[in-house]
């Protein structure tokens, strides 16, 4: 059976909060859906392309399952981008997740090779199935300086991804520095794994010891309703 949302009126709470405090720190938020202006800006801001599994030309990215945000200060400058994609986990995250990423950098002719097939089997990412949403390209330019900034848009992006398509879970791709030092908990990442994906030979960008960051649905709406009741 398809889930629903327990009290879309919390959510709704939650994001206009979300984009108020982020007006307050002196920036602006926005959704996109154009994921050739998302390939053109990224290569400006960051001087190079974007991760396979968010580049247009290899993979499926219309509208009704991908979207990406950007971030604008008072000049109108992007200083942030995250981007967000619907997929569906058969027969659970754990067995999908790796071949889904290997088939899609095979498309760009990117060779990875990994150190494990699956999980431990005692991984969440086996309980996780159906609709899932990939959460990734995460940025906000040094020089903002604002620590603040990454948690707000975070979860704004989040939260919209759950209103959109009401899945599972949605989960990301970590490397060790990040997933040590408490930002993704800051994030709304609840559940965070070592080793979920190991590679002998490493992409472009990435660790050799990729851990899962995981937000079960149940937990994100736990999330809003937390902010709407203690919004510090």
């Amino acid at each position: 059976m398809p889930r629903h949302l327990r009290d879309p009126f919390v959510i709704a709470k939650a994001i206009a909060m979300l984009e108020e405090e982020i007006g307050q720190l002196g920036f602006a938020a926005h959704y996109h859906d154009d994921f050739g202006q998302f390939s053109t800006l990224r290569r400006r801001l960051r001087e190079g392309a974007q991760a396979p599994l968010f580049d247009p030309a290899v993979t499926t990215l219309d509208p009704a399952r991908a979207f990406w945000m950007s971030v604008t200060d008072k000049e109108g400058q992007v200083r942030a981008l995250q981007a967000f994609r619907l997929d569906l986990a058969d027969p659970d995250l754990g067995e999908w997740a790796l071949g889904w990423v290997l088939g899609i950098y095979l498309k760009r002719n990117e060779l990875i090779i990994p150190a494990n097939l699956t999980p431990p089997e005692s991984s969440i990412s086996h309980r996780i199935r159906g609709p899932v949403v990939y959460h990734g390209e995460l940025w906000v330019e040094r020089k903002v300086r604002a620590r603040k900034l990454v948690e707000l848009f975070s979860k704004l992006g989040m939260l919209l991804a759950l209103v959109k398509w009401q899945p599972r879970a949605i989960w990301a791709l970590i490397g060790n520095a990040m997933a040590t030092r408490g930002h993704m908990i800051r994030m709304g990442y609840v559940r965070m794994e070592p080793g979920f994906m190991r590679w002998q030979f490493v992409p472009e960008a990435a660790d050799t010891n990729e851990w899962l960051g995981l937000a079960e649905a149940e937990s994100l709406e736990q999330m809003a309703l937390d902010l709407i009741d203690d919004p510090s």
